[in-house]
């Protein structure tokens, strides 16, 4: 995340007070946060922070134009899911809550779940501009949150991101149509376009694929916990397969099979889908999964024990330096090391 520290109306957005804190150590300044429900406490120190908090009910909402809180802003759920945020019925309750206090909306954000395509995130542009004018037409900011998708089954960069030119061409046509004031701020979470294509996963091959009446599986050192999104989302990520020499495999014939991880459960399988594996992959090779750098070990699960991945950073010119220790097998944290180390063969 380096690069994005210097970067001019860049940020990061927290969830907790201990991220918050860590990339304070590590120089970080512009932050927004979006916490889900919180306590009366934690509300406290993130008001103590001066940093736009982004609260999820009318509850939270209320405790902090009772305690004068310096700013008001709050997260609204578009979809009146389970996740936090308030919802479609209760935005009255909340003008008119505001109102009573004689405060403005500092800032909204809306949640509209992940993976959109760029119609579907143009069509929540004009929704959220719909909120800003029928209920906070003071408010000084809008987030437009995340949500863009990224097309993990795409090879060519140009197809696996997001359609940024036309999406912001889309938003100033919807801005000036809906006349939303000119010094109201945007403000956008594009995270996992930004860093999906930035990680790849790499994984031990344990022996050649195992063929049983019931499936084919390729036995991997990994484990499904290491990036839960790709089952939960069915993501089905590319893949690539290097030699005992970390040459790519392209050539000969293949087994079709499910990519299984290290773990005694029945549905430790990495990949939501089966991939081509060449023939002449044994225990000597390895299996490399492509765009995880939007969750991979950032997202490893506390369950089972299943010790946390090594990070390595390959900068442009190729040289390669340890950044996260792999964890011991009583370590459920990422080990960041205090100064990264080159790698050599």
């Amino acid at each position: 995340m380096a690069p994005l520290k210097d970067m001019e109306d860049v940020g990061v957005l927290v969830q907790l007070p201990s991220e918050y804190r860590l990339l304070r150590e590590h120089g970080f300044s512009k932050f927004i946060v979006s916490p889900g429900h919180v306590s009366d406490e934690e509300i406290g120190f993130w008001d103590s922070t001066g940093h736009p908090t982004f609260l999820a009910s009318l509850d939270e909402v209320a405790y902090s134009l009772r305690t004068e809180a310096p700013t008001i802003s709050v997260r609204i759920d578009s979809l009146d899911s389970g996740k936090p945020g308030i919802k479609y019925g209760e935005l009255g309750r909340l003008a008119a809550l505001l109102k009573e206090y004689e405060r403005d909306l500092t800032g909204l954000e809306v949640y509209c779940g992940s993976g959109n395509t760029l119609d579907e995130m143009v069509g929540i542009v004009e929704q959220v501009m719909s909120i800003y004018r029928e209920y906070f037409p003071t408010a000084r900011s809008i987030n437009f949150a995340g949500g863009h998708g990224f097309d993990y089954d795409a090879w060519d960069e140009t197809e696996k991101h997001f359609d940024w030119h036309s999406y912001f061409r889309a938003l100033a046509e919807a801005a000036r149509r809906q006349s939303i004031p000119e010094d109201v701020t945007f403000l956008f979470e594009p995270a996992r376009d930004v860093l999906a294509d930035a990680g790849a996963l790499l994984l031990s091959v344990e022996r050649s694929v195992i063929s049983t009446p019931v499936s084919n599986i390729l036995v991997t050192n990994g484990c499904r916990m290491l990036m839960p999104s790709a089952q939960l989302r069915d993501r089905n990520h590319n893949v690539a397969f290097l030699d005992a020499g970390m040459k790519e495999v392209t050539t000969g014939s293949t087994t079709t099979a499910a990519v299984r991880g290290r773990t005694i459960l029945r549905n430790d399988y990495i990949l939501p889908g089966e991939v081509e594996v060449p023939d002449s992959i044994d225990a000597s090779s390895f299996m490399v999964i492509l765009d995880v750098g939007a969750y991979c070990a950032t997202q490893h699960m506390e369950f089972l024990n299943v010790p946390p991945a090594a990070e390595v950073l390959v900068t442009p010119d190729g040289s390669a330096h340890l950044i996260t220790k792999a964890g011991d097998d009583l370590d459920k944290w990422r080990n960041v090391l205090a100064d990264k180390r080159a790698l050599v063969a």
